[in-house]
């Protein structure tokens, strides 16, 4: 598994995060690692008129993303869960962020990855049915602003 230390010395921002989850949580997690796969991904997705794209999943605002697949790039998996959740293509740009994200269940916990790349939307039209079946999107939006109750805000404003 790499190191955030990695990345500390390239122009990207890095932190730490826990979590609280659930066992399932903590499980899945645990799940993909011992299948080699540490890294989850999201994206910063500008429109044309500087307008940022958010998903709406379990009561928060979210950027789209997720876990990247076996054989797949970071960057390919940033424009897969892009397109999935939101129906939107994009260029991937750069890597602006890298956090190390712990959830824990109280007891027990698991680590990896998650990388934030800024992208460009080839297109604007959004999903009528957002995310894949079994995904708990609500809806998808093109916001001038970060909004209220998102994830990681502190974050996404800093990289807007």
């Amino acid at each position: 598994m790499p190191s955030l230390a990695a990345f500390e010395n390239r122009d990207v921002l890095t932190r730490r995060v826990t979590r609280e989850t659930d066992t399932a949580g903590v499980e899945g997690v645990r799940a993909r690692a011992d299948r080699g796969l540490h890294w989850a991904v999201g994206a910063l997705v500008a429109d044309p008129a500087d307008r940022l794209l958010f998903v709406y999943e379990d009561d928060i605002w979210k950027l789209p993303g997720g876990g990247v697949e076996t054989g797949e790039t970071r960057q390919e998996a940033v424009c897969r869960e892009v397109r999935e959740e939101t129906g939107v293509e994009s260029t991937v740009d750069e890597l602006a962020a890298v956090t190390e994200v712990t959830v824990t269940d109280g007891g027990r916990e698991a680590t990896f990855f998650f990388g934030t790349y800024r992208a460009t939307a080839d297109s604007t039209d959004l999903a009528s049915d957002p995310g894949l079946d079994g995904e708990s999107i609500e809806t998808v939006a093109w916001r001038d602003a970060v909004p209220e109750n998102c994830l990681d805000e502190t974050l996404v404003r800093r990289l807007q």
